[in-house]
Order: C-alpha cells, then sequence, then structure tokens
C-alpha cells in the first residue's frame, strides 16, 4: 500500500529510494570521515559516494518545489517543517556541546554540521520563483556556484556559499519535474548505462586518489582557501558539479522504482536520519572513539554500523520519539485557513508534497562534510 502524501496522493516509492541511499551516504560520510587518512578505501568509499548525497537532497527537494510564489499555506509549510526544526537542532547541538564541552554557543548565523541544508532549503524555494523568471535559469546558477569560489567574503555564515554552490542541483530536480523531455530522457537511459556511469565515476574517484581533496567536495569555500589556487578552482568545481548530477541522474535509473520491504520505509524517514545522526557521531567523537581505530577490522566494523544505524535512527521508536523536533505539531503559530468567501477571492495554486509526511502516515525526507562540525 502506498504511503499518502498531503491531499490523499501517493508517494511515489521512486523517490523514498532514493531519499534512503541519500541519507545512507551522508551519515555514512560522517562516520568514517575520520578514518579517510588512515585507511585509503575509506577515503575513495567517501570521494566515491560523496554525489549521492547532499547533491542527491537537494535534487529531490527540487524536484518537489513549486515556482509558484509562496502562498500562506506553503509558508506555513516551510515555517513548519524546516525552520522549526532548524531551529530546534541548532538549539539540541548547542545544549549538547555545552553538556559535553562547557561552553555555550548557539549556532544560527553558522550552522553547524548538517544543519546548513535546511537553512539553504529555506532559501532555494524562495528563490525559485524568481530563478524561473529569467533565460537559462540552470545556466546562471552554475555561473554563481563557479563565481562564488572567486569571493572572499562569502562563506560560512548563513550557509552562503554552500546555498550558491548547490543551488544548481536544486534546480536541476525542479526541472525534470517541470520538463517531461528531460524526465522522458533519463528514463530512457538503460539501466546497464547507468550501472557503467557510476562504476566509471567510482572508478575515476579511485585513480585520482589522495589528489582528490574531500574539502574540494563541500564547495564552501573560496578557491584562496583550498589547496588549488585561482587557476584551477574554476575547473575542479565545475568538474564536481558536471560529477554531481550524472551521479544523481544515474542513480536514480539505477534505485528500484516500486516499494522495496524495509528501504522504502526507511526512505520516508530520512529527514530523521539526516537531522539525528550528527547527535549520535558528536558523542564517539568525544570519547575519541574513532582515533582507536588501528586495523581494517575495525574499520569495517565502523562502516557496518554506520549501515545499521540508518535501521534504527528511520525505526518507528527513534522516529516517535524525535517527531516533536523534526515534525512539529506547530499549528497554533499560523494564522488559521480562510474561510469560503475569502477562498473565493485568492487565486488556488497547486499542493506540493510536504518535506515530511504528515504524523501517522510515516515521515519523508528531502537530505558535506564541515571543517566546522564541532564534533
Amino acid at each position: 500500500m502506498p504511503r499518502q502524501q498531503h491531499g490523499g496522493k501517493p508517494r511515489d516509492p521512486l523517490w523514498e529510494n532514493v531519499r534512503y541511499v541519500a541519507a545512507t551516504v551522508v551519515l555514512v560520510g560522517h562516520a568514517i570521515t575520520p578514518l579517510r587518512d588512515q585507511f585509503p578505501f575509506m577515503h575513495w568509499l567517501y570521494n566515491a559516494t560523496w554525489q549521492l548525497g547532499v547533491p542527491a537532497f537537494a535534487f529531490i527537494s527540487g524536484r518537489f518545489s513549486t515556482a509558484l510564489p509562496l502562498t500562506a499555506r506553503a509558508a506555513g509549510r516551510v515555517i513548519t517543517g524546516i525552520a522549526i526544526p532548524y531551529a530546534a537542532f541548532s538549539l539540541l547541538t548547542s545544549l549538547q556541546l555545552w553538556i559535553l564541552n562547557g561552553d555555550w554557543d548557539f549556532f544560527v548565523a553558522e550552522p553547524v554540521a548538517t544543519l546548513w541544508f535546511l537553512l539553504a532549503l529555506i532559501i532555494w524555494k524562495v528563490v525559485l520563483p524568481y530563478a524561473v523568471a529569467v533565460r537559462y535559469p540552470l545556466a546562471w546558477s552554475v555561473a554563481a556556484a563557479l563565481a562564488v569560489g572567486f569571493a572572499e567574503d562569502i562563506g560560512f555564515e548563513f550557509a552562503a556559499s554552500q546555498t550558491i554552490t548547490f543551488f544548481p542541483f536544486f534546480y536541476l530536480g525542479h526541472l525534470m519535474a517541470r520538463e517531461q523531455r528531460l524526465a522522458d530522457a533519463v528514463n530512457a537511459v538503460p539501466r546497464w548505462a547507468a550501472a557503467l556511469v557510476t562504476a566509471a565515476l567510482a572508478g575515476g574517484a579511485w585513480l585520482v586518489d589522495d589528489r582528490l581533496e574531500p574539502v574540494w567536495l563541500a564547495m564552501k569555500r573560496p578557491y584562496s582557501a583550498d589547496s588549488y589556487d585561482l587557476v584551477w578552482g574554476l575547473p575542479v568545481r565545475a568538474a564536481v558539479l558536471l560529477w554531481g548530477a550524472v551521479a544523481v541522474l544515474a542513480l536514480i535509473r539505477l534505485v528500484p522504482r516500486g516499494h522495496v520491504p524495509v528501504l522504502t520505509s526507511l526512505g520516508t524517514a530520512g529527514l530523521y536520519i539526516y537531522l539525528l545522526h550528527p547527535l549520535v557521531l558528536r558523542q564517539f567523537h568525544h570519547v575519541d572513539f574513532f582515533a582507536r581505530m588501528d586495523t581494517g577490522a575495525e574499520a569495517a566494523a565502523v562502516l557496518a554500523v554506520a549501515l545499521a544505524a540508518t535501521v534504527v535512527l528511520g525505526s518507528r521508536p527513534v522516529q516517535w520519539l524525535a517527531r516533536p523536533f523534526v515534525q512539529p505539531r506547530a499549528a497554533w503559530l499560523l494564522r488559521p485557513a480562510p474561510g469560503p468567501a475569502e477562498q473565493e477571492r485568492t487565486p488556488a495554486a497547486p499542493r506540493e508534497p510536504a518535506l515530511v509526511a504528515p504524523s501517522g502516515s510515516g515521515p519523508a525526507a528531502p537530505a558535506t562534510p564541515s571543517d566546522r562540525e564541532n564534533w
């Protein structure tokens, strides 16, 4: 039985499955980050799977975002589904770091760990109606992502750099939903060809080895602050953007289109996995757990535990405990819906799926490591 979205429409299992892959990649990437320099396999795994994490989350979010100006109802969903969870988890992170380290710092202007994505998502949804009003919005968004690397004063504050650099993935997802020809072209790609593309990208990540710095993939710092100079900064970022787009489109062809037991259900809990795992990993960092990993077997065990953690964090009991933070009931904060007379004077707008499913039907989520993760 397919899950229901707002308005009674069934949730497409394909996108739930892609969400689970994206959430898993983000969690595993953060779990193996401390092991990258010590174990070459972990370095390769991080680089080879990066594009299936945050770029995929951004793509899916764009796929289910409308380019119409925000209505009161849509703005309410942004507030309750994105802004309040952002503030709630910023507060939880601050409390956790205060308990662990004794230092108080409320992360708002510079979002910590994974929270930058929620802040960026708010901005993307607001900007999208303006982006589609210009000619060649995808080209302009890519140009902005490349140009922002030259700006020394754009960086961590309000996730400005990542908001700009990852917007092309968000817009590409929106474009695929709007342009049927693009969707048909992607769906026409044979799965064996998508598998070959994915294998080639993974092989390329192995060949470049440690010459591919993970910080390049985050795309959040100016070129001058990374380990390449201004001459190489632009082509490297352009290659990263292209790599991410091709990999996400290939993933869409490879992921099962129908309901998959366990996997599809966990996909509806993608936002829970995405938001909760930094709180867990931070505890392990505090006791120097990862510093004790000396053998390949121990590193493989970390990888296995990280995969198992997606099942735990996406489980129903954990959802029940975390729902007040991930899916807060904040209807009291919003103005009441307009009455029939007022609705007649207000043009109707198409409904868009919520970031997560309504309580009782199972949550759904749309999901780069940071050198300011504050583990």
